[in-house]
Parts: C-alpha cells; sequence; structure tokens
C-alpha cells in the first residue's frame, strides 16, 4: 500500500485523483455511497488482498442530518441499486480507454426488526482497489461536508478543488471541455447553462459550508466568427475554518426516496415541530385559499399561544374557514378577525416585523 496512511478513521475518505478526474455521472447519493466506501478502504486490518466492504447502517446514518433516520437502510439501498450495471471510465492513453464497473458485486443484508444491524456488501474489482490504494495523488476529506452538499455536481467540484488545494498555492487552471467532459455535461447544453450548474451553483453551496473557499475566473478565447467562448477556468482555492455544514433538512419514505424541506416548509417545520407533510399541506392550503405570507404568520403565531393539541389540524382549519372557530357545542363564535377574503381594520394594523421576530424567537 503505497499511500500514507490517511487519518480520522472512516470518517475521512480518501479519493484518487484518477477517479476525481474520470468521466462519469453519479447523482448526489451515489457520491455518497463512494465516500462511504473510500472512508472504510485502507483502514484497521484492511489488506492489499481484501475487496470485501461492508457498509453497516448504524455506523453511517449519524452523518446525514435526517428528521427521521427510521428508513436509512431504505435510503442508502435505493442510492446502491442505482450502480447496477453501472461504471467509470479512464483514459489511458491518446489511443486506449479503460471502463470499470464500480461493483463487481452487491449484496443487500437488510435485519428486519433491527435496522441498525443491517448491512450492504460490496465487492470492489480488484484492479480498482489497487487504484485506490497505490494512488498518490488525490484528496483527502471529511465525508460529513460532500455527504451534505445538495447538488451533484458542488460534488464533484469539492473532489477537485480538495485534490488541487495543497498545490501552487490551491491556483489552477482547467480547461472548460475538460471540465464538462469530466461531469458528463451533453455536448448540447449551452456554455452559459453549463457555467451557472457546475461553477456558479457549487459556489453559492460549497463556500461557507465547509471547510474550503474558491473564487473562480472564466478564461474567454475568440471563436473564428468573431464571438467570444469559455475556454478555461481559473480557479483559486483555499482551506478554511469549518463554518459549519449545509443543514439538509430531509425525511425519508418507506420506500426510501428522501424530501427535501425548501425554505419556507423548514420555517413551519421549526415553528411547529411537524414533518415535512404537514408543513407542505400548510401552504398548499394557505396557497388554495389565497392566504398571504403575513395572514400564515399571524395564524402560526396565533396557534403557538394556544392549547391546541393538533396544532397542524388547527392551522389548516382557520387557513380555509377564518377565525370564525367552532366551540365546544358546535355553535360558531362571533369575531372580528379576518374571513376568508379580506382583513379586518385591527388585522390591517398589525406590524409584522414584530410577529415575525416573535415567531422565530420561539
Amino acid at each position: 500500500m503505497n499511500r500514507k496512511k490517511k487519518m480520522g478513521g472512516t470518517e475521512v475518505a480518501f479519493r484518487p485523483q484518477t477517479i476525481i478526474e474520470a468521466r462519469y455521472d453519479l447523482d448526489r447519493r451515489q457520491n455518497d455511497i463512494i465516500d462511504i466506501l473510500l472512508g472504510i478502504v485502507g483502514e484497521g486490518d484492511d489488506t492489499e488482498e481484501n475487496t470485501r466492504y461492508e457498509i453497516h447502517i448504524a455506523d453511517v446514518k449519524h452523518l446525514y442530518n435526517l428528521q427521521d433516520e427510521s428508513n436509512a437502510y431504505s435510503y442508502l439501498q435505493n442510492a446502491v441499486k442505482k450502480f447496477e450495471g453501472l461504471g467509470f471510465r479512464l483514459k489511458e492513453d491518446e489511443g486506449t480507454d479503460i471502463y470499470y464497473p464500480w461493483f463487481s458485486k452487491i449484496k443487500y443484508q437488510k435485519k428486519r426488526g433491527d435496522e441498525g444491524r443491517s448491512k450492504i456488501v460490496l465487492d470492489l474489482h480488484p484492479e480498482v482497489k489497487e487504484m485506490i490504494m497505490t494512488a498518490k495523488q488525490g484528496a483527502y476529506y471529511r465525508i460529513e461536508y460532500p455527504l451534505n452538499l445538495t447538488k451533484k455536481y458542488s460534488k464533484r467540484l469539492y473532489y477537485l478543488l480538495k485534490d488541487k488545494e495543497t498545490f501552487n498555492g490551491g491556483t489552477f487552471i482547467i480547461s472548460f471541455d475538460e471540465l464538462r467532459k469530466m461531469m458528463k455535461i451533453p455536448e448540447s447544453y449551452a456554455n452559459g447553462n453549463v457555467k451557472r450548474e457546475i461553477l456558479d451553483k457549487p459556489y453559492e453551496e460549497i463556500n461557507g459550508n465547509t471547510d474550503i473557499s474558491f473564487e473562480y475566473e472564466l478564461i474567454h478565447e475568440k471563436l473564428p466568427s468573431g464571438q467570444r467562448s469559455i475556454s478555461a477556468v481559473r480557479f483559486k482555492v483555499k482551506r478554511v475554518n469549518r463554518n459549519r455544514t449545509v443543514v439538509e433538512y430531509e425525511t425519508i419514505e418507506k420506500n426510501g426516496e428522501s424530501v427535501i424541506a425548501t425554505a419556507e416548509e423548514q420555517e413551519i417545520i421549526d415553528l411547529l415541530d411537524c414533518n415535512i407533510k404537514e408543513a407542505k399541506d400548510i401552504l398548499r392550503t394557505a396557497r388554495a385559499n389565497e392566504r398571504t405570507r403575513e395572514q400564515l404568520l399571524e395564524i402560526l403565531s396565533y396557534t403557538l399561544k394556544k392549547q391546541v393539541d393538533n396544532k397542524v389540524g388547527y392551522i389548516l382549519t382557520i387557513l380555509k374557514n377564518g377565525y370564525n372557530e367552532p366551540t365546544k357545542f358546535g355553535t360558531k363564535q362571533k369575531s372580528s378577525a379576518w374571513n376568508n377574503k379580506e382583513l379586518d381594520t385591527a388585522y390591517a394594523q398589525m406590524n409584522f416585523e414584530d410577529l415575525e421576530r416573535q415567531i422565530l424567537s420561539n
């Protein structure tokens, strides 16, 4: 094993430069599986001959910012299933490409009633294992950072930046065409759209949310037509003190599919301690009944002050019917609050900046 022993245990991965620069198209969850695997390879008593690795659900589910971990096995299983029949391609020289399957064998073992003991067993191709263990260049990183980046191109760019952060002061140039090819961007996509997906969005997500930050500069060339086109990208990457990891508000359905809350939904989740489905129901009902954001905030504040067992149901009722609340005997109380379409005078005079600060401080 030629590469130096990595520090940090299984929560630190080493991704060889050959894999970083290989041409493949993995979604964000498939990259997670590779990160988890690369954290295990070479750890403890791992030998050069060993090619079989086990991902134990109990050991990795804490790495995700999940609201509900009960379906973590199905979640990871779905990600691994997408590897079936997939591989990556390396360019050995001008006339030779090599294709490797990501895994030569995958085994799923679910322990019913004890999901923490469930595991996924992955067999690497022997040459892929050798590639990982003998690589002298590549990126060491804490897997919590790419695991909680929400966009697949943010992950791919993060690996590339980590590989280059210690070379030449973190400054490097890569051709735009090569960057497109690495990330398997279809040739039909316009450069402006590609720039947004593989540079602008990762810039917003990586900076401030990981252990690195970067700047980039586009290098243009003049085409025979006289137009200017992007020819290369100059990157400047530097290591920074960890601020925070990306908080991805996510819940897992029984089938292993994930649902991610929007910022608007998460605001409701934080206030009411409800789940994503309930937050979506609240927003959907508010829109269907033409409620403004200010009206919704008022209802949330009003409900938080009341002793109500089913807060979500209570909010949905007000969103539909206004403040004419039913009494215990089924009759309706008089109310001076707004009805289904209009606000009364008192509501119109409310200070919503103060109200919003009050809600967010709860």
